[in-house]
């Protein structure tokens, strides 16, 4: 008879075990249940929120989403529902309070926060480590900082909107990597650009005029400071591109350059540019097209040694 798991082994297993099936099993296990608090979860994605008209909670592959009158549970293309006669807050708090609350610690790879995540989740004491958040609203990822771990910092990835705030932002600007989705009306100004601190700042949806790029490398010319952070700009139209490269021409003509060391495919026959910052490091600017649901033309700013060009 093959003698049974210690506690190690089995925490290991319990806190490696894909966690829609790990409930499955713990909710017809009584046993594990003395012990299933203390072991952390591992998700690869939560979201929350999804919709402004119903509650949603989407764990891994499992879509759970309250309405008026039911509960629906959605895996793998099956679904069933529960009628419970309490409001929809109430409903996905209680899911949220199941699966998450009073535990340890719960790993999650993707934290997602959409337009109905409300700011109740805070009492629910949740501790989540994560890597990336993706909270357009402000409100809420700011319902979100509290019951992240300190340890998650600095995150990997936080994808936004450039809401003034967000800039005087620690756990933003200090992300790895910042997506600022610049969807109608919205822009990002220089001063607001001087604050980013991130490795990488990728700009969605932009117009021509959406990012003050032009001047904040002018500021860096002027000033010759080191700058740290590659900028992306993903453009909506063709033109944009079109016209952006034009006022980088007229501001930057003198700079332009073959680059013929970057590594990465440009669309031909466009102007690209070598911009000096100071005697250490430039600016390489050139466009690339990537399809992708943010943009398909893309303007890459990039800073590089001036040494290594030599």
């Amino acid at each position: 008879m093959p003698l049974p798991l210690s506690y190690p082994g089995l925490r290991c297993v319990l806190e490696h075990l894909e966690a829609v099936k790990r409930a499955h099993i713990i909710g017809r296990a009584p046993s594990l249940q003395k012990i299933d608090k203390l072991v952390p979860f591992c998700l690869g994605n939560l979201n929350i929120g999804l919709n402004f008209s119903n509650k949603k909670l989407i764990i891994n592959k499992l879509s759970i989403e309250c309405d008026q009158n039911n509960i629906q549970f959605k895996l793998d293309g099956k679904r069933f529902s529960r009628k419970i006669s309490k409001s929809q807050e109430d409903k996905i708090n209680k899911v949220v309070h199941f699966y998450f609350c009073n535990r340890s610690i719960t790993n999650v790879d993707k934290l997602y926060l959409g337009p109905s995540a409300s700011r109740d989740v805070r009492g629910l004491n949740l501790k989540l480590r994560t890597n990336s958040l993706n909270a357009l609203v402000r409100e809420k990822y700011e319902t979100a900082f509290p019951f992240i771990d300190p340890r998650s910092y600095p995150l990997k990835t936080v994808t936004t909107m450039p809401d003034t705030a967000i800039f005087d932002n620690l756990n933003v600007t200090s992300a790895e990597t910042l997506h600022l989705h610049l969807f109608s009306g919205l822009a990002v100004r220089l001063d607001n650009l001087k604050k980013l601190n991130n490795q990488t700042v990728l700009f969605g949806y932009c117009s021509s005029s959406s990012v003050e790029i032009i001047p904040f490398i002018e500021y860096y010319i002027e000033t010759k400071k080191d700058i740290k952070t590659t900028f992306v700009i993903s453009l909506i139209a063709r033109g944009f591109l079109f016209e952006k490269l034009l006022e980088f021409k007229q501001a930057f003509g003198e700079y332009i350059s073959d680059l013929d060391d970057v590594k990465e495919r440009v669309v031909p026959g466009l102007p690209k540019f070598s911009i000096p910052i100071n005697g250490d490091s430039k600016i390489h600017v050139y466009a690339i097209e990537v399809p992708d649901v943010n943009g398909r033309w893309k303007i890459v700013i990039k800073p590089v040694s001036a040494v290594l060009e030599i």
